[in-house]
């Protein structure tokens, strides 16, 4: 080719190379182009993905019919429909002014890992060793014998662990390592380093070491493991979360609201009695899941609300529950017996305001009774004031004296003749003597003065008149052989005289008349007791606060004239009687009877120096609003007085006085007793 031909090619191509003009006028139509497909791809991307998000709520929320349809079962059964539930708390307990006795809250399960344990504790013991090597390698003095004396960090890492979890929890260190112990081979109780794979496999993995750790628990378990550092054994000490059953008021009622089980029913108590109302109905969510266990979707029919357990109201009054407690046990423990009962009642409503026993067998002597549920849990005690009878002694006596009333036996101030000793009784077949428990009881007495100083005689020689089937209604209308319906469990019905004792009117009907061979129930004597403080009639017992729905009649037993002579006549037990020192001690006039009934050999008989001492007691006198029952089981006759009126009144009338006052019942203060008092102050100075 010339140069004439190639130039304007060379020229062309230079030219096209640096001519902006042609570079932009060649490339300006294509980026148009470029960003609309741009544009055209990144909107069906984004149409695609909501629609899709969409379609994914539909299926979710409203599946296709033929969906559905293509996933039920020959049985009418979705193949992949799933349901999840989740609890709800049992409903509280509270008391008849709505404070909480049990309710649920949350809590804690401590576990641990004793692997893991014993991987810290080898640990700790390198550390330790690596410690003293190089304080050994620093120091002049180094020696095999400085090398081989290393003291470990731990050798026994569950004792060391229980130690210090002891004082965070407030449990006793040998509680806390016991079920770890459990669970260990024996072998391995100590640490270890020669273990071999087997026996490392061997340690648990997962020890419950206590149950229901409360929040104030928890949370000294935290400070405690925050204190002692990210290396230290009680960092292997872990809680899980879980439902938990309290007792806010702890031991107090305890046995009165119950104890649930792991499964969360009631066992005992209010919480077994109420347990159907008490127990919550889950939640749960239906949803239909894939083979994966994916949520597919969730029908909008498929929530199904839970609720909670309804409430129980019991009838007690904590506060006054805390007077019971208090001092029953102050004075079981001043007397050194082995138990005691309470209980005390509206009498007005028949609602059960405080009940209470307690039992002691640390007393020198052989146990009243034993109760091993309540070592376990003072919640599963039995509630012997219902489930344990006993022989009352003289508290029974006005019952058979106000009979004696109603069927006109005897009139309140007839003379009973009666010796100057022991009576002997006779029906033609067989002799009984009936001595008295003081000397000043014998010789003849008014009918009110058998009742106002616990004659013996004088109740038998009334009974006598009498007729067995007129005793036997005495017992039965008063409720004695039978129970009270009040729905507690283990209720018993007390004991009667067998018939052939029937036969025979030395047996029986004498000893019934002052409180031996029968055996009755604390809450039958206080629910007979009720009759006195009313109109004649006694009033159903309940533990729930009364509504109008569970207002019941009132049993009729004795006409209001009988009645308000019994109660008149018990009023002088303690202006007169046997009940004197409450006159020092009650703020209301009341009125009541005392009784120190013999202990019951296990093998028949009687002890000669074991008593039970009671006390029957109502306020205030005019009006009466409360019943109390005290009896102190077998008191130490060494510790100071062990009768009844000496004892148990006084016990009585301290709780009497609480109650009353608290309720808002008015005193009549200094007024009260005043003319026993101005009288008791002269005879003491005339004998100074």
């Amino acid at each position: 080719m010339s140069d004439h031909d190639t130039k304007p090619l060379a020229a062309n191509i230079a030219a096209t190379m640096t001519s902006p003009a042609h570079s932009t006028a060649t490339s300006a139509p294509r980026a148009p182009s470029i960003s609309n497909w741009a544009r055209v791809l990144v909107g069906g991307v984004a149409l695609g993905i909501a629609a899709t998000t969409v379609r994914v709520i539909q299926l979710k929320t409203a599946p296709d019919e033929r969906l559905q349809r293509s996933m039920v079962r020959g049985n009418g059964q979705l193949m992949q429909q799933r349901r999840t539930e989740y609890s709800e708390p049992r409903g509280r307990i509270v008391d008849r002014a709505g404070r909480l006795l049990a309710l649920d809250t949350i809590g804690g399960r401590l576990f641990l890992d004793v692997r893991d344990l014993y991987t810290d504790a080898l640990d700790a013991n390198e550390r330790a060793a690596s410690k003293a090597r190089a304080a050994a390698r620093d120091s002049a003095t180094t020696s095999t014998v400085a090398l081989t004396s290393i003291t470990p960090a731990s050798l026994d890492p569950i004792s060391d662990l229980a130690s210090m979890l002891a004082k965070p929890l407030g449990i006793s260190v040998a509680q806390i390592a016991a079920p770890i112990l459990a669970k260990v081979p024996v072998e391995l109780h100590t640490l270890n380093e020669n273990m071999t794979d087997e026996q490392w496999r061997s340690l648990p993995r997962f020890v419950v070491v206590a149950e229901d750790l409360t929040q104030e628990q928890m949370q000294a378990l935290t400070q405690a493991k925050h204190a002692a550092g990210p290396r230290a054994l009680i960092r292997g000490a872990h809680v899980q979360p879980k439902s938990v059953r309290v007792r806010p008021f702890e031991e107090m009622a305890a046995s009165l609201v119950g104890k649930t089980g792991f499964d969360g029913a009631g066992l005992s108590g209010a919480e077994f009695r109420g347990d159907k109302m008490l127990q919550p109905t889950p939640g749960s969510t239906v949803f239909f899941a894939d083979n994966k266990g994916q949520v597919i979707s969730v029908p909008a029919s498929g929530y199904f609300a839970g609720e909670a357990g309804d409430e129980v109201r019991l009838s007690i009054d904590i506060v006054i529950q805390e007077a019971v407690e208090r001092e029953i046990s102050k004075t079981v423990k001043e007397s050194n017996a082995g138990g005691g009962r309470c209980i005390v009642v509206d009498v007005d409503t028949g609602e059960i305001l405080a009940a209470f026993d307690t039992l002691r067998t640390n007393t020198g002597r052989t146990p009243i009774a034993f109760d091993p549920a309540s070592k376990i849990d003072p919640a599963l005690a039995r509630l012997r004031w219902v489930t344990d009878p006993f022989e009352p002694g003289s508290i029974f006596k006005p019952f058979i004296w106000a009979w004696s009333i109603q069927l006109g036996k005897a009139k309140r101030n007839e003379t009973i003749r009666l010796p100057d000793g022991p009576l002997t009784v006779s029906d033609g077949r067989a002799k009984r003597t009936i001595r008295e428990a003081h000397s000043s009881s014998y010789g003849t007495k008014s009918w009110s003065d058998c009742l106002v100083k616990s004659v013996n005689a004088g109740m038998a020689t009334v009974a006598l008149r009498m007729s067995k089937q007129e005793m036997q209604q005495c017992l039965s209308s008063f409720g004695f052989g039978k129970k009270t319906g009040i729905e507690l469990p283990g209720e018993t019905a007390g004991l009667l005289p067998p018939k052939d004792e029937w036969t025979n009117k030395t047996r029986a009907q004498t000893s019934v008349s002052f409180g031996q061979g029968i055996a009755v129930t604390p809450l039958q004597l206080v629910h007979a007791f009720t009759a006195f403080c009313r109109d004649g009639s006694m009033v159903p017992l309940t533990i729930a606060p009364l509504t109008i729905d569970s207002l019941n009649a009132s049993q009729p037993v004795l006409g209001e004239a009988a009645a308000l002579v019994t109660r008149e006549v018990m009023q002088d037990v303690i202006t007169k009687g046997t009940g004197k020192k409450l006159i020092d001690i009650l703020h209301y006039t009341g009125f009541g009877k005392s009784g120190t009934a013999q202990l019951v050999k296990p093998t028949g008989g009687y002890f000669d120096d074991r008593y039970m001492s009671s006390f029957l007691l109502g306020a205030p006198f005019d009006r009466p609003k409360l019943a109390i029952l005290v009896t102190i089981e077998d008191p130490d006759k060494t510790k100071g007085p062990h009768g009844g009126g000496a004892l148990a009144g006084p016990c009585a009338a301290r709780i009497m006085n609480e109650a009353l006052e608290y309720i808002g019942v008015p005193t009549a203060g200094e007024l009260v007793y005043k003319p026993e008092k101005d009288a008791a102050k002269k005879s003491l100075a005339h004998a100074e």
